[in-house]
């Protein structure tokens, strides 16, 4: 017999007792016992349902491993990229990723060249560095997978130094990213041509989602990408997230970020 079924046969028990039956005293007292122990029950059911395994190794010739998942679907599908910040551990964020983003598509998540220990990485401000580490990591998953990666078309991710790095991809390579979400953006990561090559490839940018936190010092400047993005006539959408400092916590992945993923990879604007 289950755990609910039995504390519902309790409940009738209690019901039909005398209310002044020492009975019914022992029985209600059994009923509030059950009743906690199925909630304690159902709690640790789902946090074992939700757990998330450890990413898969990708070797990348040249670079630093990657970390990946699998897509829930079938056939071939898009990639998400993630590039980490700086200081962060690329296979605990993976982690955080793969419980919002495999529905969507392949979660890949690069390293950057600088190992900081204890899983740690950087990106060093190096942008170059950081579009061969990921051409070379996108081309491996490939490899690895071939009928079932999509090279055109890819959702890229960045947080923090990692958001500049995916500024400057994004630009860079519009076909194989035509789809962003920065977390962090800041205008002062374009420099230089960076607004004419933002004017040159507007037709291969398909959307670019901004999100920040409202207590995370960039938010301004996050306002000003959006500003620059939408002058180019690319959908763009704009979140400065109410209480939320620089980064997400781990348990709010699903509720922040589904939506807008959601939305980069439908064909609507």
């Amino acid at each position: 017999m289950s755990r609910a079924r039995g504390c519902s046969n309790l409940s009738s028990l209690v019901l039909r007792a005398p209310l002044t039956s020492s009975f019914a005293r022992l029985a209600s007292a059994s009923l509030f016992v059950c009743t906690l122990l199925v909630s304690t029950w159902g709690r640790t059911a789902y946090a074992k349902t939700a757990a998330i395994a450890n990413p898969q190794r990708l070797e990348v010739p040249g670079e630093p491993d990657a970390f990946y998942y699998r897509p829930l679907g079938r056939g071939l599908r898009p990639v998400i990229v993630y590039l980490h910040g700086r200081g962060n551990n690329p296979e605990d964020d993976c982690r955080k990723w793969a419980k919002v983003a495999t529905q969507f598509g392949w979660v890949l998540c690069p390293q950057g060249p600088e190992d900081r220990g204890g899983g740690s990485r950087a990106w060093n401000n190096n942008a170059v560095l950081g579009q061969e580490i990921v051409g070379k990591t996108l081309s491996a998953l490939h490899a690895k997978y071939r009928g079932r990666v999509q090279t055109r078309g890819n959702v890229l991710i960045g947080f923090s130094e990692g958001a500049f790095i995916a500024m400057q991809l994004g630009i860079h390579e519009p076909k194989t990213w035509s789809r962003w979400l920065i977390l962090a953006a800041n205008d002062q990561y374009w420099w230089g041509d960076a607004p004419t090559l933002l004017h040159d490839e507007r037709k291969d940018i398909r959307k670019v989602y901004l999100l920040t936190g409202q207590n995370d010092g960039v938010a301004e400047n996050t306002e000003r990408v959006g500003e620059m993005v939408k002058a180019q006539k690319i959908p763009v959408r704009v979140k400065i997230a109410p209480g939320m400092g620089h980064e997400v916590p781990g348990d709010r992945m699903i509720t922040t970020y589904r939506r807008p993923l959601l939305w980069l990879t439908s064909t609507s604007k």
